[in-house]
């Protein structure tokens, strides 16, 4: 899981290109592979969002991924030793231990601290409680993992179930805990007749029971393929990008299906093959318009863009000169360069019309907070948020720690077409 990051920091390590041209052109040619499904139309992301029992997915569909409650933030780093946290009143931030004398995190592994929770990198805040995939060595497990459930003071942690799936089964990729049910995905090498193979699956487990249904699944002899999730309403929309390096080009196929968790029936929206760029995400405004663009886009490119899926027709909503790492957020995209330097990093935040709500460099002087100088910061390792807020995850290599590693959430807020505040979140130190 490490490894899939520090591919994409490499990756966002491109030349610093101009932002113009934004606007309303036409995509490339997709050679559309399927009927698209029928939409309700007139219903939207936020219309069918209730915040009492779905997955916000504004926070934590990538990896590392960090969950919002109303007082704080709740995170796990990359190496999965600790909850840390940022409490939204006073500022404070930690290892989430109630013990006052304890060391918390001056270990990389602190068996006396009840922040240690040994997980993956990504955490969910549901119905009062944080979830989290964490090791666990009962013997009711062969590949030792469980789902763990605790209050926000870090009291009450409690083992749910343990996962018995097969270890490529296991969601290792993303979680998303969404109207009683938690969604699990991922991707591994695996072994088919002797055929070495990349699998992409999603499974979902019923909080209660831990029961599992397998919700899909597919091994091809691909390169790396990833899956983006969108909780939306009854809906688990699932994107499946993925390229056959023998057949360059094919391009990137692309494939948005959407499980409906009402009558466990999994249809798919639409498929096309002939796209740029690799490690498509989705994000669904309504069922009559998805979004989906790629993270990266190869050097052969000279422009970057996110795609409208409406209606079955397929256009481009906005593009941008150059390449650039995409992120789809909340009302808004993300257009990333961050370079070496600190003078080549630059943003460029749009709405989904293409107009700009913030163009220029991003501020690290919160980072002087731990020590950590501009031109240290690489590529980030996660972006998150809204039109209003972009949440940035930085993992950055420094002297302190065995590890020599520090991981970092900072908060932008955007106002007026400038960020108007930045606070480092929470910080972890392996």
């Amino acid at each position: 899981m490490k490894h899939s990051f520090l591919i994409l920091a490499v990756l966002l390590l491109l030349p610093l290109a101009a932002c113009k041209d934004i606007g309303q052109e036409t995509a490339q040619t997709p050679v559309p592979t399927s009927t698209p499904a029928p939409y309700e139309p007139g219903l939207t992301y936020h219309e069918v969002y209730d915040p009492d029992a779905d997955f916000d997915n504004r926070l934590g569909r990538g990896y590392p991924g960090f969950a919002e409650s109303e007082d704080a933030y709740y995170y796990i780093s990359s190496l999965g030793n600790y909850i840390y946290y940022y409490d939204k009143l006073s500022g404070e931030r930690g290892v989430l231990c109630g013990k006052p004398e304890c060391v918390h995190d001056e270990l990389e592994l602190n068996e006396d601290c009840s922040g240690l929770v040994r997980a993956g990198a990504v955490i969910n805040y549901y119905e009062g409680k944080l979830y989290y995939v964490g090791y666990s060595n009962f013997g009711d497990s062969e590949i030792r993992h469980s789902l763990y459930r605790e209050n926000p003071d870090g009291t009450g942690r409690e083992r749910l179930f343990p996962f018995t799936c097969d270890s490529q089964h296991a969601p290792g990729g993303g979680i998303a805990i969404h109207r009683g049910k938690l969604y699990g995905w991922g991707n591994s090498y695996i072994v088919d007749s002797a055929v070495p193979k990349n699998n992409a699956n999603c499974s979902c487990w019923d909080l209660e029971t831990g029961d599992q249904t397998l919700i899909y699944e597919r091994s091809d002899e691909v390169s790396d393929a990833r899956l983006s999730v969108f909780a939306f309403g009854k809906y688990i929309y699932i994107c499946d990008s993925y390229f056959f390096p023998e057949a360059s080009d094919r391009g990137t196929t692309v494939t948005i299906m959407r499980w409906n968790t009402e009558v466990e029936t999994l249809e798919t929206v639409y498929s096309g093959e002939g796209y740029s760029g690799r490690y498509y995400n989705i994000w669904v405004e309504a069922e009559s318009r998805i979004f989906f663009a790629p993270t990266i886009e190869p050097d052969r490119i000279e422009s970057s863009r996110v795609y409208l899926l409406s209606d079955g027709e397929v256009s481009t909503a906005v593009t941008v000169d150059g390449n650039h790492a995409m992120f789809l957020l909340d009302g808004a995209f993300a257009f990333l360069h961050i370079g070496k330097y600190a003078e080549q990093q630059h943003a460029l935040i749009t709405d989904y019309d293409g107009n700009v709500l913030y163009e220029g460099s991003l501020s690290f002087d919160v980072l002087s907070e731990i020590q950590i100088s501009p031109e240290n910061v690489p590529p980030p390792s996660a972006v998150y948020g809204s039109s209003d807020a972009i949440y940035i995850v930085f993992t950055i290599r420094n002297s302190g720690g065995a590890s020599g590693i520090c991981e970092c959430i900072v908060r932008y807020d955007l106002g007026d077409g400038k960020i108007v505040d930045s606070k480092l979140l929470c910080v972890s130190k392996w």
